[in-house]
């Protein structure tokens, strides 16, 4: 294995040498790329596992690395907010979902909104779930190809749109993320499995028969408010012009680019919202379960464009609930909860808890948790611009 393993790092670093060993144009310079490297990814493995198997391709492809290593929470979000486009030509973010989601809501909470079409986001996977970076590289990938190809994807210079959903709390706070939305029993019972390090490969299924010997059934109650998407209310009013070209060519990764002036400015257009009041639709739910999933997770075309709202049951049986958390130990989706919940598609919804004083409801935003308070989740097309994998670009 190790022999296959360092077989796959040679033939990358070949690859990305040969980015590295064409002469720059005279007055130009390398490319410049910011890396966000979480050490404390996936055990402390993380700046191992990117020094290994990411750094020596960029440094191989000429390109300028600056590594800013976090140090808590939130520290991204903070250098985001200064760092400018002439600063750097592309951000790397070597972590998990935590520090993706991170860096997506500081680019996308700048003032300067042409930032997140100049500047492209790489992925580089050493955190737990990786969850984004699957729907960008595909699954199944050994570990070592699964880094090594993120990383050559910014080497190579290709990117793709992808979708946000801006979610913003009771009080204004506003946080973006690209995967979706869960609460409930299933994410409760998948937060508690470390705890049960002592039953070993069985920690996974005993969480759930420890849900089922709780209080009994574990719902919960919301209020929720909801625009269902239709062909109408999700029109663009206006044609969207066509973004920079999404790759920079066998030179222009290697040059960067000096005059920022020439990239042209790519005007967003949000879904007409006029008679969302009118459209609204309001119930309250008892569910185990509560989801959104992202446009980002579709793998297969819907007939009109929005959000995956899933509701669970209220009151399954206990041998249900275990079923279900058992199949989902196994299943390789990267979608939150099932498709046997109740299906909305929706280009807005507002989800209301109703916490008790004796509970400690938490919600889980693209794999992160935060304390479940009312939020809006609406649907931004085509926010953010992140390296794709070449020969998979469209």
């Amino acid at each position: 294995m190790y022999f296959r393993e360092d077989w796959i790092r040679r033939a990358l670093c070949e690859e990305a040498k040969l980015y590295g060993d064409v002469a720059l144009p005279p007055g130009s310079r390398p490319r410049r790329v910011t890396v966000f490297l979480n050490p404390a990814a996936q055990r402390g493995n993380g700046r191992k596992l990117f020094e290994k198997n990411a750094a020596p391709i960029l440094y191989l492809a000429g390109m300028e690395v600056n590594v800013v290593k976090t140090e808590y929470d939130g520290q991204v979000k903070q250098f985001m907010g200064v760092l400018e486009s002439k600063d750097t030509d592309g951000i790397i973010v070597a972590g998990g979902d935590g520090t993706f989601l991170e860096t997506v809501t500081g680019c996308m909470r700048k003032e300067d909104k042409n930032y997140r079409n100049s500047v492209p986001i790489g992925i580089i996977p050493v955190g737990e779930t990786n969850r984004f970076a699957q729907i960008v590289f595909g699954q199944d990938l050994n570990e070592v190809r699964f880094i090594g190809e993120a990383a050559m994807s910014v080497v190579k210079g290709v990117t793709k749109k992808y979708d946000v959903l801006k979610i913003e709390g009771s009080e204004g706070k506003i946080t973006y993320a690209v995967s979706g939305v869960e609460t409930g029993a299933y994410r409760d019972a998948e937060s508690r499995k470390s705890k049960y390090w002592y039953f070993g490969p069985l920690k996974s299924r005993w969480t759930y028969l420890r849900t089922a010997m709780k209080s009994w059934p574990p719902s919960f109650k919301a209020d929720i408010s909801y625009v269902l998407s239709t062909e109408e209310n999700t029109k663009q009013s206006k044609k969207v012009e066509q973004p920079p070209s999404s790759s920079y060519g066998w030179l222009g990764f290697l040059i960067g680019r000096t005059n920022r002036n020439n990239v042209p400015v790519v005007k967003e257009y949000d879904f007409d919202d006029s008679k969302d009041d009118e459209e609204m639709i309001s119930e309250t739910i008892s569910a185990v379960e509560f989801t959104v999933n992202s446009t980002n997770l579709d793998t297969k075309p819907k007939s009109v464009e929005g959000m995956t709202v899933g509701i669970g049951p209220s009151e399954p049986t206990k041998s249900q609930l275990i079923k279900e958390g058992w199949r989902r130990i196994n299943d390789k989706s990267l979608k939150f909860g099932t498709e046997e919940n109740r299906q909305l598609v929706v280009k807005k919804i507002k989800f209301t808890p109703e916490v008790n004083e004796d509970t400690d409801m938490m919600i889980n935003i693209d794999g992160e948790s935060f304390e479940a308070l009312p939020i809006e989740i609406s649907l931004l097309k085509d926010r953010i611009n992140v390296f794709y994998k070449a020969e998979t670009a469209s």
